[in-house]
């Protein structure tokens, strides 16, 4: 008999698809804007997607103070998306197109969107202990109540592809992804509030990136 010969092999993978970016948010900035968002704010159900009974506008001096204190995130996220794609980290002028605060009821969820401009993300400000036991007790085979659904073409099954990621966010975690990345919130139950923070932004300079960029 043969004796076996131990053999060894490098290998690695191909990256391909949306990059998201998990990251959790300084305790300062989630205070204040949990703070700030149980001012008295306007409606902004009209540009949403969501069926939630509560969908609020942050004002200027908000919206102002938190792109100008998060621009170290921005940064992160185009240093990742170039390790992420091969492609140059190439400068990029950023404008902030809206802010706005989403408090989560029983029953509310989101459906399947995209969102306009080309970065997107949401901050996840306060999930409830009772919606985390929710989840824990959940036995069925989809996706947890609550949860964060992103989508990318059509499922695979048998899953010789990931298409999808289901989240179960907590406090203090920050997504952020393409605009046009498919995604939607699943409903859950539990008799508590669950409130998080969402907005757009979109390349200004454009004219003045590779064609390949994008």
């Amino acid at each position: 008999m043969e004796k076996q010969v131990n053999r060894t092999i490098e290998y690695g993978n191909i990256p391909f698809g949306p990059y998201v970016m998990r990251t959790i948010i300084p305790e300062d900035m989630r205070k204040r804007l949990l703070k700030d968002g149980k001012k008295d704010l306007k409606s902004y159900h009209k540009n949403l997607a969501g069926h939630l009974h509560t969908q609020l506008k942050y004002n200027d001096e908000t919206t102002a103070w938190f792109y100008q204190e998060s621009n170290f995130i921005w940064q992160a996220y185009r240093e990742g998306w170039s390790n992420f794609t091969g492609l140059p980290n190439e400068g990029v002028e950023l404008n902030a197109h809206d802010l706005w605060v989403n408090f989560m009821n029983p029953g509310d969820f989101n459906p399947v969107h995209t969102h306009g401009g080309d970065y997107s993300f949401v901050i996840f400000l306060d999930v409830p202990k009772k919606l985390i036991e929710e989840q824990d007790a959940f036995e069925g085979t989809s996706a947890k109540p609550g949860s964060l659904m992103f989508e990318f073409t059509q499922q695979a099954k048998p899953k010789w592809a990931m298409t999808g990621q289901s989240i179960k966010p907590r406090t203090g975690d920050m997504y952020i992804f393409p605009a046009l990345l498919q995604h939607w919130v699943v409903p859950f139950k539990s008799k508590c509030t669950r409130i998080s923070v969402s907005g757009n932004l979109e390349i200004m300079n454009r004219q003045n990136l590779s064609n390949d960029f994008f």
